[in-house]
């Protein structure tokens, strides 16, 4: 019954956007699974389902909640409850709760595969870095999806669909986590929408390649961006690519972007979730200096986290908290801060809009000064 309920919704949902067209996806990652963000009439769909007996028809993973889970973040008892019963219902559907943003950590897309994932940074990254295909599915659209197992056929799901339509040429870099974020930014505020192909891009390290594709999910409709070199198959794309518009980005138009840096109430690393290296960079830095005076707060996926191990205990008593599962987006413990300092654009996009809380962008470097201002 309920998988013949997620199959219609989706063939009506696929007649109105690709002409009834559907795609069998082997993989779904579902968004919009905390409770902060999705509330009481979200966990009442879930339940909905769960209730028709829906099942997952292929490997489905979550995105963070709104709980971590260690409990290193004090949360109130009615979002602890809400979170229980999500966790509740995507149990009951066979959804591996991972509770991370970046799956593809150890979900290894291989190029031209098709996928339904939700979350925009995850989507970004495996287009762009992997050429594994996914659109930007809404959260209730790519767990109807992982039910049904199809998703409509939307032009991400073409290789017409991907032609590149914008030429970006990249005038920074190596790209560190921030300046990448920026460049994110950058190109989706001024494109908007359509396929930009990156010239001249070099990413320092893996944390700069997510901040790259989070920003540029954040700031525009884009979830794939063609860079020169790096992404599978860039030459075909190169040579089908129909440049509409052509723009440059500087060192200049970074150094713009960025403002005045103040002295903040906490620092926050991880918005998409750290990767061993960044931790691990972390801790060195501030093992240099001692115990840092402002909090240094550090999301990452749960696996990651237990490969850890005593070096979350170590970090604590530097005053770096290490917490699993959920981040300072969708977790109402941030509004307990007036001034968040983060590498992060993506953060600086959405915690203001969700806990109106100040958000400081910085370089990773200067965010760990400031923890010490």
């Amino acid at each position: 019954m309920a998988q013949e309920y997620a199959k219609e919704a989706i063939l009506k949902i696929a007649d109105v956007i690709s002409s009834g067209e559907v795609v069998p996806v082997e993989t779904a990652h579902i968004s919009g699974v905390s409770y902060l963000t999705i509330g009481e009439h979200g966990v009442e769909f879930l339940e909905f389902l769960v209730s028709l007996g829906a099942k997952v028809s292929v490997f489905t993973t979550s995105n963070p909640a709104a709980t971590d889970l260690g409990g290193v973040l004090e949360i109130d008892k009615e979002t602890l409850e809400g979170q229980r019963r999500i966790y509740k219902a995507l149990w009951a559907m066979g959804v591996s709760t991972i509770s991370s943003c970046t799956p593809y950590d150890f979900i290894l897309t291989r190029p031209r595969t098709f996928h339904a994932w939700a979350e925009s940074n995850a989507i970004t990254y495996i287009n762009t870095f992997r050429d594994a295909w996914s659109d930007k599915n809404p959260g209730p659209l790519a767990l109807l999806g992982a039910i049904a197992g199809f998703v409509p056929k939307t032009p991400l799901y073409t290789l017409e669909g991907r032609r590149p339509t914008a030429y970006v040429k990249i005038d920074v870099g190596p790209l560190d986590s921030l300046e990448a974020g920026v460049v994110g930014a950058l190109i989706g505020e001024r494109l908007g929408s359509g396929v930009p192909y990156l010239s001249g891009a070099v990413f320092r390290d893996e944390e700069s390649r997510r901040e790259f594709a989070a920003a540029l999910s954040t700031y525009s409709s884009m979830v794939f961006a063609v860079v020169e070199g790096v992404t599978p198959h860039w030459w075909e794309y190169l040579h089908m690519g129909d440049f509409r518009d052509k723009i440059t980005i500087s060192r200049d138009d970074v150094a713009k972007y960025l403002g005045d840096v103040e002295t903040p109430d906490a620092v926050y690393i991880g918005c998409p979730f750290a990767d061993p290296d960044t931790i691990l960079w972390v801790l060195e830095e501030v093992k240099k200096r001692g115990p840092a005076k402002r909090p240094i707060y550090i999301s990452t996926s749960p696996h990651v986290y237990k490969q850890l191990g005593k070096l979350a205990e170590t970090a604590s008593r530097l005053n770096i908290i290490i917490f699993a599962g959920t981040c300072l987006v969708v977790s109402p413990f941030t509004r307990r801060f007036k001034s968040i300092a983060t590498n992060s654009l993506k953060a600086a996009f959405y915690i203001p809009k969700l806990h109106e809380v100040r958000v400081i962008p910085c370089r990773k470097e200067k965010c760990i000064e400031l923890a010490y201002a």
